[in-house]
């Protein structure tokens, strides 16, 4: 099973944390695979971390994923289970990842999953509002991207050149990844300007939009300052009722149909391999 998920968008405030914690809470909830997630907070600025550590002040924690990355300490040893009522474990981030951004080193992370895969029944990546190398190192790791992105006239030149590079990653370094898809959020009503955005969006990928949408609501907003997911924080408000249905229902579909993709992929190239054997 894919189950590997990198939660990127390289437009600043368009909901990547938030997501992350969502889905992370709502998989161990309501997905029929498994009840346990593991966050990797690849973001140096630590929101996923702080949130689901308890530590308002962002405290940098005594181990975290650079320490892991530059092999200081195994990935096991870096992972620190969290405040949340759900099932979930974190390797926290730290400011000092800053370092290996400025490297061109792009598949440390995926050594980490690879080790961590068979433990865990889904490990969300949560990554920096940039398309450097620690979103890449998340890429490369991940069996699939998810995209938030808000409804508003900027998203689509943001998903053009996002695209652009998931494109790039799997020729060149992952040719396992797929986009999982967009999921549009902070939608503030039905306007003009919003469907033309979804068109547009539509148009960079496809079917790949999810048909739920995540509406503005002030309790998603308040659930990580108080570390809790929206599901232990107030369930019954349309912002929990939205990212359930959204997981219950789109994802786990779409993450059905893709990994039959994939393994219609593998048979494929294994059945091209067998036959040149032959030859």
């Amino acid at each position: 099973m894919g189950n590997v998920i990198a939660v990127v968008n390289h437009k600043g405030g368009s909901g990547k944390t938030t997501t992350a914690l969502n889905l992370a809470a709502g998989l161990t909830r309501y997905s029929d695979i498994t009840s346990s997630c593991l966050i990797i907070d690849m973001d140096p600025h630590g929101c996923a971390s702080s949130a689901l550590l308890g530590k308002p002040d962002g405290e940098a924690p005594a181990r975290s994923i650079f320490d892991v990355l530059r092999r200081a300490i195994t990935p096991q040893d870096g992972i620190t289970s969290t405040v949340f009522d759900e099932n979930i474990d974190i390797i926290p981030s730290s400011p000092s990842l800053d370092s290996i951004s400025r490297t061109q080193i792009t598949d440390r992370l995926l050594k980490v999953t690879q080790g961590l895969a068979s433990s865990y029944g889904w490990i969300i990546i949560d990554t920096p509002p940039n398309l450097g190398i620690l979103t890449q190192n998340a890429l490369v790791a991940a069996d699939y991207a998810l995209i938030p992105s808000p409804c508003t006239g900027l998203s689509v030149s943001t998903l053009h050149q996002l695209r652009a590079v998931i494109e790039k990653i799997q020729e060149r370094q992952n040719i396992w990844l797929q986009v999982l898809g967009v999921l549009v959020n902070m939608k503030d009503g039905r306007t003009d300007l919003e469907k033309h955005v979804a068109k547009q969006m539509r148009g960079e990928f496809k079917h790949a939009v999810f048909k739920t949408m995540i509406t503005n609501n002030i309790k998603i907003e308040e659930a990580p300052s108080h570390f809790k997911s929206i599901y232990s924080y107030d369930s019954g408000c349309l912002g929990a009722s939205l990212f359930r249905d959204w997981i219950k229902g789109e994802l786990m579909r779409r993450h059905k149909l893709l990994e039959k993709k994939k393994g219609d992929k593998l048979e494929a190239i294994n059945q091209a391999a067998l036959e040149a054997q032959k030859s």
